[in-house]
């Protein structure tokens, strides 16, 4: 008798896709699908081809799905700039392109998002994305998630999914790491494991980037016991997730997720909440004034400090197109300094004269009036060209970033570095591509919460926040909240939970 070949069982077939917006509610910016094409948007083919390998949660997902034996269904990803509310058009496009990969219905689904997405008409915009790819997969596909350390979760966003799975650091080094947990997840479910217990606490508390660390206290303590809870063979997985500050939405606040099997997870949630809530006080930040903080390191004499402007975080949906801080490093004369400003008019204008010609003009202020107002500026063009490069640092390694046309403009002592394009950050590449060697400044300004110190921590000798004005302040009673539910930590001094 002939013998049969024996035939392995298929691979289960797991949709990989997702997109990641943090809204700011507060900016006038809209973000449509072409934000999205500016900053990252691909195919199911050009998703796997521009992210496979990258510290970002699809890498991870790619690399430990195809470790688990998936048949990888790559359905696409899009990703733009934090900025203003997103528009129904540019959500209702990626959610097409997520679902066309979803037929034939898939095995599983591994979503990449972030979760303060907000839209036109759409509060909860991540949700709205889960429950689009649930209703089209139905209610026995497991659907696993990764969620931004500020993501702003709510009970239909837990309900939508069977498991999101939060960063664990900020910075935000952990991407890979987190996308990795979540294709293991999925074959712990694939393989016939039960759906684990939600356990979900929201607590009234608002909290700002850079009292978020995770490498300082409070969160460094609250991590440790986080991963002390996770330690238990009862418990799957659980998050801390700070939330987004600058949205006003209902679902504001910071969460607690846990899954396990129910008392553990209800345990952990617990534990972790109430340890949160006890340390409350201690997320309230030291600020200084920007002719202060100048002041203090022009007497410093030494560097790089940084001088770092969370109002005007381009990371979390500012413009970054503050004046107050380049206004303060003029006037005392700064030497050796340096700073990015998003201006499309005056970048567009210097190249125009070209390097080695005088930019006279106004720099920055040009969208909101709490940003302060253009400055005047009379300097020598040193660089003038388009600026894309790779993430080198450890924020999403290797993902495509895109400053648009720069050009670097010296006024005295002061190296204004203006862009056409919105940019985070989070790479050296970010000012030595336009002529600035971070390491032999003295001052550099850092539109931005924490995440400054992914790329230039280590070269820093020190460093300042400073408190200007801006719609990413650190003072959140300067926000006309109207829909956030009172009372609420710190607005609310008095605010009480459970």
């Amino acid at each position: 008798m002939a013998a049969h070949p024996s035939t392995s069982p298929p691979k289960p077939r797991v949709l990989v896709g997702g997109v990641w917006h943090e809204t700011n509610s507060f900016s006038p910016v809209a973000t449509d699908l072409d934000a999205f094409r500016r900053f990252l948007i691909a195919d199911g083919p050009g998703m796997a081809a521009s992210l496979a390998g990258t510290n970002t949660e699809i890498g991870g997902m790619l690399d430990a799905g195809a470790a688990a034996g998936f048949d990888i269904v790559p359905a696409g990803w899009a990703g733009a700039v934090p900025s203003g509310m997103v528009t129904r058009a540019a959500v209702d496009a990626i959610i097409a392109m997520l679902l066309a990969a979803a037929a034939p219905r898939p095995d599983g689904v591994l979503l990449a998002l972030h979760g303060a997405m907000v839209a036109d008409g759409i509060d909860e915009g991540d949700a709205h994305v889960v429950q689009a790819l649930r209703d089209a997969v139905g209610p026995d596909i497991p659907i696993v998630c990764t969620i931004d350390y500020h993501a702003n979760v709510s009970a239909s966003f837990v309900a939508a999914a069977d498991v999101l799975i939060g960063y664990d650091t900020l910075p935000h080094v952990d991407m890979a790491e987190r996308g990795r947990e979540a294709a293991t997840v999925m074959a712990r479910l694939l393989a016939g494991a039960a759906r684990p217990a939600k356990a979900f606490r929201k607590l009234p508390l608002l909290t700002v980037p850079q009292m978020q660390g995770t490498a300082e206290a409070p969160m460094r303590d609250l991590m440790a016991l986080t991963h002390r809870l996770e330690a238990s063979p009862d418990l799957l997985t659980a998050s801390i997730v700070v939330g987004f500050p600058y949205c006003d939405v209902p679902q504001l606040g910071l969460s607690v997720l846990a899954y396990g099997t129910e008392a553990a997870a209800d345990h952990a949630a617990d534990t972790i909440a109430d340890a949160i809530w006890r340390r409350r006080a201690d997320f309230k930040p030291t600020l200084f004034a920007p002719a202060d903080a100048v002041a203090a390191a022009v007497r410093a004499n030494r560097g790089p400090i940084f001088l770092v402007e969370p109002a005007d975080n381009v990371g979390g949906g500012a413009p970054g197109d503050g004046t107050n801080l380049l206004r303060a490093l003029l006037a005392a004369d700064a030497q050796d300094a340096a700073c990015v400003i998003w201006d499309p008019i005056a970048a567009a204008a210097a190249a125009r004269i070209g390097v080695g010609g005088r930019y006279r003009g106004p720099i920055g202020g040009r969208t909101l009036a709490a940003q302060g107002t253009p400055v005047q500026v009379d300097g020598v063009i040193t660089f003038a060209e388009d600026v894309r490069y790779r993430r080198d640092s450890t924020w999403m390694t290797g993902q495509p970033a895109n400053m648009g046309l720069v050009a670097t403009i010296r006024a005295g002592g002061v190296s204004i570095i203006v862009s056409t394009e919105r940019t985070m950050p989070f790479d050296t590449l970010h000012l030595r591509l336009p002529g600035i060697d971070p390491a032999r400044a003295k001052m550099i300004t850092m539109k931005c919460g924490s995440a400054w110190s992914t790329a230039f921590g280590d070269m820093a000798v020190g460093h300042t926040y400073v408190d200007t004005p801006g719609i990413c302040t650190s003072n959140l009673e300067r926000l006309a909240f109207t829909r956030l539910p009172r009372p609420f930590y710190p607005l609310d001094p008095a605010a009480a939970w459970p």
